[in-house]
């Protein structure tokens, strides 16, 4: 397997991973959705919201952008905003891993962090780190959802290519 399979692969199960999660969100009262859990960005929607504002960022930096903040959970006052952009930051950074090649993923490119710093690493380094900071914090919601109570699916690499095969139901 080529790195942009593997890109494309990595892509498609952080995807499918994430719904399972918004699937779970989506069946939460808005008190249990808002409710602040001591976790990284507080609550369940805000660690939706940042994990889609990781993506937002990071694509904007491979695009030549370099924002300065992240998004305002604010912004995004219900689930269906959110999954709104969501589907349509997933549909554009589809189009971009679908634009690479092996050389545009293997060439160094710099980007700015939000303090300005400059930094240089291979776009596939890059595009590695979003599902693996979004894995990290489907954790985190894993941990939210069980203080709540509240069912939460599996969602290891491995689940993944049984759900694909067939060998997994659901």
């Amino acid at each position: 397997m080529d790195v942009k399979q593997y890109i494309t692969q990595i892509y498609d199960y952080g995807y499918w991973a994430n719904d399972r999660y918004l699937g779970v969100a989506d069946g939460i009262t808005e008190e249990q959705l808002h409710r602040a859990q001591g976790h990284s960005w507080g609550s369940v929607h805000s660690v939706l919201v940042h994990m889609l504002s990781s993506e937002t960022v990071w694509l904007k930096r491979w695009q030549g952008d370099s924002p300065k903040a992240h998004l305002d959970p604010k912004d995004f006052p219900s689930l269906r905003h959110l999954r709104d952009q969501w589907t349509a930051v997933e549909n554009e950074m589809r189009a971009f891993i679908r634009l690479q090649t092996e050389n545009s993923l293997q060439a160094p490119m710099s980007y700015s962090n939000f303090r300005g710093e400059k930094f240089r690493v291979p776009l596939w380094q890059m595009l590695m780190h979003v599902p693996n900071h979004e894995t990290h914090h489907r954790g985190e919601l894993a941990a939210m959802f069980a203080l709540m109570d509240v069912a939460h699916p599996e969602d290891e690499v491995i689940q993944y290519f049984l759900d694909l095969s067939g060998q997994k139901k659901f």
